[in-house]
């Protein structure tokens, strides 16, 4: 019995370091082709059907024994995540304005798929639907910053700012005004406490005095 728990932890840690490595794997590819191809804009519409293209192909038929250590929660962590957020650290840190653009646009994109897709990996329980999800999940997220397809910029010139920019506005003048009502009513509820505090503080002989001037002096 001892020996059979052994060799399932055995096992279990060689599925580990296995699936580790790969995920680090598809990280270097990601770094190094975010480093050394050069970004076009992502106006080329060829460009994009053979990414896509290509992703399903290998989402599709890459086999099951592969694909358990590539398309996996880690790797689209990594690569949706914490390498955007290696990148947008080191353009914050940068003069230039660009880059600071750029992952702003991913943000604005990879946050929201990030919300909406993390109740899925909850309902999905089948292995199979489960490679397929987070394969192209995997694919998605790689094509927001690719340099040949720069999505996240696309989706932002022909989406976000034609279409989404102007209905928006008006929101976000109605949250700013709201926001200042919002202080300033905090600002004054927090003076009156203040002034609240102090006068308990005082002496029943000056609380009178004040009382009967704030009552009838003030309003004068």
């Amino acid at each position: 019995q001892h020996s059979a728990q052994y060799s399932a932890i055995i096992a279990a840690m060689k599925e580990a370091v296995i699936s580790l490595c790969c995920s680090l794997g598809v990280l270097l590819v990601v770094s190094l082709g975010y480093k050394y191809i050069k970004p076009n804009d992502g106006q080329c519409v060829k460009i994009h059907l053979v990414y896509f293209a290509s992703a399903i192909c290998l989402v599709a038929f890459l086999p099951t024994s592969i694909a358990q250590y590539v398309f996996t929660e880690l790797t689209v962590s990594l690569v949706g995540a914490m390498y955007p957020v290696y990148r947008a650290t080191r353009a914050v840190c940068s003069p230039e304005e660009d880059d600071d653009k750029e992952w702003l646009q991913y943000w604005m994109l990879g946050g929201v798929l990030f919300m909406i897709t993390t109740w899925v990996d909850d309902v999905i329980k089948q292995n199979s639907v489960d490679k397929i999800w987070l394969g192209s999940l995997l694919f998605l997220f790689y094509w927001l910053y690719f340099p040949l397809t720069c999505g996240a910029l696309v989706v932002y010139e022909k989406i976000t700012a034609p279409y989404l920019g102007p209905k928006l506005k008006p929101l976000q003048r109605q949250m700013n005004n709201f926001i200042i009502y919002l202080q300033q009513m905090l600002s004054n509820a927090f003076h009156l406490y203040l002034v609240w505090i102090i006068f308990m503080f005082l002496p029943a002989g000056l609380k009178r005095i004040i009382a009967i001037a704030i009552g009838t002096v003030y309003p004068t």
